[in-house]
Parts: C-alpha cells; sequence; structure tokens
C-alpha cells in the first residue's frame, strides 16, 4: 500500500501559506487597485486556498488570471512582481504534480520559483517551502536519494536562516516519509520521533500527515493492527471541516485498506464503496486505480474471483503512477490468477513483480547509502558550524573582557565627571525653578488688586448713579476672589461657580436686558476638568465690560452673555461669547492686566508640558451676528505642577 504517501504535500501548502502571508499580505485590501501587484499577491494566497478546498475550478481560473497578469507586466522586476512570479511558479508546480499526477512538470516549475527566490534573496521560510517542494516531487518520481538530498539541503536553510517552526516540520515530515518510501524503516522511526516531539506545535493539516504517514510506515512492515489506529486518528482530524474532504477520504481509503487486509471485509466494504464514490465524482486516475487495487483484494477476500477479474481486465493502469503502487497491484493479480487456476498468467505476473522488486530493492540500497552519506555530510557541516561558532564566542568572549577592562575604567572617570556636571546642573535647575514659581507667583498675585480694584469702581460707580449697592455680596465676591487669584489651578466647576456669582452681580448692575447662560454638552464632567484659575472670570469680565456694557441696544434687544463647553478630541473647550459691540482695534491690547495675567501663566504652564494649552479673543465672524468670542482649549493630561 503507502497508497497515498504523497498527500504530504497537503501539509505543504500550510506552511506555503503562512511563508507567503509574511513576505506578501495577508489579507485582500478593500481599497486595493484590481491590477496591482498587491491585489494579484494577495489573490495568490486565496489560490492556496482553492487548492486546500480541492476546488479545482477556482484554483484553475485563478492561476490563469497570475499568469496573464505577469504577462502583461513581464518586463518589470520590483520585488512584488517578482514574489508573485514566484507564487505562481508554486502553485502550478503544485497543479502539475497533486491535481495532474505529473510531479516531474511540477519540479520544474518548482525549481525556477526556489532559483528566482534565492536570486531576489526572498523570505526564508517561502525559499525552504520550495525546496521541500523540490524534494516531494523528486519522492513522486522515485529519484528518493535526490529527495532526501533536497530535504537535507532544506533543513541546512532553515538552520542558517532560523526558519519558523512551520518549516522544519514540513521538513522533518518530508525526510520521515522518504525513509518510509525507501523501506529504511530504522531511520523512519527515528524520523517519525522527532515529528512526534514536534506534534503539539502541528497545525491540523501538518497533524494529519504525521498520523496518516505513520500508519502508511506501519502499514508498509505489515503491522496492520498497529496502522489502523494511526489511520482513524487522521480521519478524526478532518471529519467535520468542508475544506479536508479530500483528506478525509485520503484516511478512509487507507482504512478500508487496512481492514481487507485484517481480513474484516464487511468492514471494509461500506468505506470503500463510499471512497469510490467520491474519487469517481473527482474523477482522479491515480486514486481510482488505488481504489480497484483494494476492490479486486475484497473481492479476492469474498471468494468473487470473477469479480477481481473483471476489474484487472477492464481497468489500464495511467502512465504515471509509483513503483509502489505498481508493486501492490501486481502482488494481488497473481493471487487472482493462483486462485482462478491460470498458470500462466500467474507466472507472467510474478516474472514481473519480481523484477520490480529486484528494481525497488537495488534503488532502495543504493538511496540508502546515498542518503546516510548525506546525513553524514549534513552532520559534519553542523559539526564544522558548532565549531567555528564556539571559536568565535571564544575570541569574542576574550575581545569582550578587554573592552569590559576599558570600559570599567572610562565608566568611573564618566561617573566622576557626571557627578560633578549634575551637582551644577541640580544648583542650575533649583534657580531655575525658583525664577519660575517667583515669576508665576507675581503674575497670579496680580490678579487680585486687578479684581479688587474693578470691583470697587464698579460699585463706587453704582452708589454715585444712585443704584443699589450690596457690600454684602461685594465683600463675599471680594473673598472668593482673593481665593481664587492665590490658586494656579481650579476645576472648571469651581470657576463657572464663581462666574455665575460674578454675571449675576454684574446682571443687576446693568439692567433686565441682561441674559446669561451656560451650556454644556452632554457626557462633560466639569469637576474633572482643570484650568487656570480666574480664566474664565477674565473672559467674562472683558465680555460685560468692553462689550455688553458700552452697548446701547434697540428697542426688545437683548444683552447677552453665553459659556460653552464642548469637547474637541482630547482636549475641553470653554468659549465666551457675548453680542455686545466687539473688538474696535483688532485683538484685545495686550496692556489689559487680566489677559496679560491669563498669557504669561499660560506661556509658563506650557513650556512644561508636550500638549499645549491654547487660547484667543476675536470678533465674531458668522454673516449677520457681531459680539466677541473669548475661548480657551484645555488638554485632557495637561500637567500643572510647578514645583522642583
Amino acid at each position: 500500500m503507502g497508497k497515498f504517501l504523497f498527500w504530504v504535500f497537503a501539509g505543504l501548502t500550510a506552511c506555503w501559506l503562512t511563508s507567503c502571508q509574511q513576505d506578501g499580505k495577508s489579507e485582500l485590501q478593500g481599497g486595493t487597485q484590481k491590477d496591482s501587484d498587491e491585489y494579484y499577491i494577495d489573490l495568490s494566497l486565496r489560490n492556496i486556498k482553492f487548492y486546500e478546498a480541492y476546488a479545482v475550478d477556482s484554483f484553475l481560473q485563478t492561476t490563469e488570471r497570475l499568469h496573464q497578469y505577469l504577462l502583461r507586466n513581464e518586463k518589470r522586476t520590483n520585488r512584488d512582481i517578482q514574489l508573485l512570479r514566484a507564487q505562481w511558479m508554486m502553485a502550478r508546480g503544485v497543479y502539475y504534480a497533486a491535481l495532474l499526477g505529473r510531479p516531474d512538470s511540477g519540479l520544474v516549475y518548482a525549481k525556477k520559483a526556489a532559483h528566482l527566490m534565492e536570486q531576489e534573496r526572498m523570505n526564508p521560510d517561502l525559499r525552504v517551502v520550495a525546496m521541500t517542494d523540490i524534494a516531494d516531487f523528486y519522492r513522486q518520481t522515485g529519484q528518493l536519494d535526490l529527495s532526501a538530498e533536497g530535504y537535507m539541503q532544506a533543513l541546512a536553510v532553515a538552520d542558517s536562516f532560523q526558519t519558523t517552526t512551520d518549516s522544519h516540520i514540513a521538513i522533518s515530515l518530508g525526510i520521515s516519509t522518504v525513509y518510509t518510501f525507501m523501506a529504511d524503516y530504522e531511520n523512519s522511526a527515528k524520523w517519525w520521533a522527532k515529528c512526534k516531539e514536534l506534534l503539539p506545535k502541528m497545525k491540523k493539516p501538518d497533524q494529519f500527515i504525521y498520523y496518516n504517514n505513520v500508519g502508511n510506515d506501519y502499514y508498509l512492515q505489515d503491522k496492520y493492527q498497529e496502522a489502523l489506529p494511526f489511520f482513524e486518528k487522521a480521519a478524526s482530524l478532518v471529519k467535520d471541516d468542508p475544506d479536508k474532504t479530500w483528506d478525509y477520504y485520503t484516511a478512509r481509503a487507507n482504512i478500508a485498506e487496512i481492514l481487507i487486509n485484517l481480513k474484516r471485509g464487511d468492514d471494509a466494504r461500506p468505506i470503500l464503496e463510499e471512497v469510490d464514490s467520491f474519487y469517481r465524482k473527482v474523477n482522479f486516475p491515480i486514486l481510482l486505480y488505488y481504489i480497484n487495487t483494494s476492490k479486486i483484494e475484497l473481492a479476492l477476500l469474498d471468494g468473487r474471483t470473477a469479480d477481481a477479474i473483471r476489474i484487472i481486465r477492464e481497468e489500464k493502469a495511467p502512465e504515471e503512477m509509483i513503483p509502489a503502487a505498481k508493486v501492490m497491484r501486481l502482488k494481488v493479480v497473481e493471487q487472482v490468477w493462483t486462485q482462478a487456476g491460470n498458470i500462466q498468467n500467474a507466472y507472467e505476473t510474478h516474472k514481473e513483480l519480481h523484477a520490480l522488486n529486484d528494481s525497488i530493492q537495488t534503488a532502495n540500497v543504493r538511496m540508502q547509502l546515498s542518503t546516510r552519506l548525506m546525513e553524514y555530510e549534513h552532520d559534519k557541516r553542523l559539526l564544522e558550524q558548532q565549531q567555528q561558532i564556539e571559536r568565535s564566542e571564544m575570541n569574542e568572549l576574550l575581545a569582550w573582557a578587554f573592552f569590559v577592562v576599558a570600559l570599567l575604567a572610562a565608566v568611573l572617570l564618566l561617573v566622576l565627571y557626571q557627578w560633578h556636571r549634575r551637582r551644577g546642573r541640580m544648583k542650575e535647575l533649583e534657580l531655575r525653578q525658583q525664577l519660575i514659581e517667583t515669576r508665576l507667583g507675581n503674575a497670579r498675585n496680580r490678579l487680585s488688586p486687578h479684581f479688587i480694584y474693578n470691583a470697587l469702581n464698579h460699585e463706587m460707580l453704582s452708589q454715585m448713579e444712585g443704584r443699589r449697592v450690596d457690600f454684602n455680596a461685594l465683600t463675599q465676591l471680594l473673598r472668593r476672589g482673593l481665593a481664587m487669584a492665590d490658586t494656579l489651578k481650579t476645576s472648571l466647576q469651581d470657576e463657572l461657580a464663581f462666574v455665575d456669582y460674578y454675571a449675576t452681580i454684574e446682571g443687576q448692575q446693568i439692567g433686565d436686558d441682561f441674559r446669561y447662560r451656560k451650556e454644556i454638552d452632554e457626557g462633560i464632567d466639569i469637576s474633572q476638568v482643570s484650568l487656570p484659575a480666574m480664566t474664565i472670570q477674565i473672559f467674562v469680565e472683558n465680555a460685560i465690560k468692553h462689550g455688553l456694557r458700552p452697548m446701547k441696544p434697540e428697542n426688545g434687544e437683548m444683552r447677552q452673555l453665553t459659556i460653552h463647553v464642548s469637547r474637541q478630541g482630547q482636549a475641553t473647550l470653554v468659549e465666551v461669547t457675548d453680542n455686545g459691540q466687539g473688538l474696535k482695534n483688532g485683538p484685545m491690547s495686550q496692556a489689559q492686566t487680566g489677559m496679560k495675567v491669563v498669557r504669561q501663566t499660560i506661556q509658563m504652564l506650557n513650556e512644561r508640558n508636550q500638549e499645549k494649552i491654547d487660547f484667543g479673543v476675536n470678533n465674531l465672524t458668522e454673516e449677520g451676528k457681531r459680539g466677541c468670542r473669548s475661548w480657551i482649549l484645555l488638554p485632557d493630561h495637561f500637567d500643572y505642577h510647578v514645583g522642583k
């Protein structure tokens, strides 16, 4: 049997897909142009999935689309187009070897792909996959020594470039399978044991290959009872996966063959019929040849010699067929002719089988010797590389020792220098910090007399004009204003509460045509927003003093003051607008005390922050509106700390 050993290639496609995604693009982007390298690279990745699902029509159509794009761009040699050429060559090789059963043609394309990847220095994982493809195609053509050599070369590249675990898994599975084909079961057992260690890291396609091909290894040794659980495990892995139908029926066919050899024909018959129906549906002559061999065996087991002879005479063996399959068929045919009493046909079949076995055994011995020599050369190279690495590490260690001694001396001198320099810098920093705190304190303290002067002046004018003066309210306002002026940072909630108080008193003096309102957008917690104290109060004071109070409204017109709080990205925006007479001579004069203090405070705070507070004052520019707008933008994570 060993019927479906060549399906090790199914595992290589999983490794191929991973490597292509690393070197190209993993998913097709919605905005990608449909006549670009990127689009067709992504299309190539989708084509691999078509192959895995055995969607042959989609696979062929997509491969042809890729080919036509390459023909339209045959003179281009940039990296993306070269990657696409390599992927197309690999897909073409897969098509010939796995779908048409022509590994010799697949070998041509795989070699071209590997050469292009090496020339362009493409992703090492992708190069390793191309090399394992070459080795696998050699195995399918019966050139097992070249197959083993190809796997060893792939292993050398994988070790040199420290490629992914997927690459090492694919190589290990391939080498194990080659030894199984050679009937070198001592070495195959060693490599299958290495594969078993990698089993927890394998993806499902690789696990399927492991169980299916270990089962084949036992089968070829006539250990049918040991082989059966491995094939059953392989089938259970892919049973419910619609994209793995092909693999499922592969394992089921192997189970049927094992049951026949265990003389369990009744158990094998429904499985064989199920598999035969599937393979006839997909119309794959090579696999139908395998199935018919099992059907001949079953007929022989049931004593239906005539049915077995009919199958032998009706079927013609495909041109492309591996020697192991021919040996299996000849063994069964010899038994049929012997049981039918046709001694002449039995003798001719025996001679053909004997000649083929001699040829295979001779080739196996030669290839085993060649393979062991290559393994020896590979191990020798690894040992030499290890020795070279150890010598390099020793020389590097000595160099590092001298370097460390020199470095320690230099570091000691540098530490002493840095310590001395740091002391100077710390003193300089302390002086600079004290200067900043002094300047900031002076700027903020100027608010107190400024605010007191404005408040008292306002009440004195009100008294002279005969308006009612509330000295209790004035006292509370002055007390809170002094406290705010001494504080660098406050919450927006406290600031607006102070402004509410201030605007209420001012509104009493302006008259009944004054309207004040606040608009706070939903979701804003003003208790968590910080800002320099009295900033909004100064905006409001300027709006009333320079915009609303001098205004002479027409009949029915209201003097309006609005505070609007909103979010702008990662910051809070506070706007103070009025419908007063606006700024007469452009921006407000820098000489005005309140605005000057606000500007100085924000400038000094901004020096210590990467994100800056921004503010401004300007006339309203919307058509049909007049007045002034003052605003400040407060970043969420602004640092108000000015200490040492």
